[in-house]
């Protein structure tokens, strides 16, 4: 650390100078190179296990704005010498936050519909894989907390995408 400092000071680069690699600039090419990383017979798996980590994303997603919500409509009232447009602000500045995690899931949720079609296009026709991940978290909404749901049991979450191989957020149902 220090002798990357010593040498800025005079003006050269230090040896340790982050690598200039070209970096992916789309979801879509971070994904293949992903994919091209992964052993040809684990990318299903991979695949799979990366469907439902982003899954997890949208539980945090989903948890951090009910918690923003009731925060912001009952924690209020117990902040102590609170004025009337101070709490209109915090109210304000909770609105922008939950827009910026709405934003967030629904790249999340993007990202969870490109994982899908390369999962379908991987997938050997009528093959049912055996996949490692056997749990998937989800938000509960009734009791205001994160759980684990089987993926052998569909229907456990009603929002949890139990079938990774074809996952359309605008899909009517």
């Amino acid at each position: 650390m220090l002798e990357n400092l010593d040498e800025r000071r005079r003006g050269g680069r230090s040896s340790r100078a982050m690598p200039t690699s070209q970096e992916p600039q789309t979801l879509a090419e971070s994904l293949e190179e992903y994919i091209r990383a992964v052993p040809e017979k684990d990318r299903l798996d991979a695949l799979h296990r990366l469907f439902y980590g982003f899954y997890s994303r949208i539980a945090i997603v989903d948890r951090t704005t009910y918690e923003l919500a009731r925060w912001a409509k009952e924690d209020l009232g117990d902040v102590p010498d609170l004025s009337p447009s101070l709490a209109e602000a915090l109210r304000d500045n909770a609105l922008h936050v939950g827009r910026d995690l709405f934003a967030s899931r629904m790249q999340t949720m993007t990202a969870l519909r490109l994982i899908s079609g390369r999962l379908a296009d991987l997938r050997p026709p009528g093959a049912n894989p055996a996949f490692t991940q056997r749990y998937a978290v989800a938000f509960d909404e009734d009791c205001g907390k994160l759980r684990t749901y089987d993926l052998a049991k569909p229907g456990e979450h009603p929002d949890l995408p139990y079938d990774p191989f074809n996952y359309d957020p605008a899909a009517e149902e």
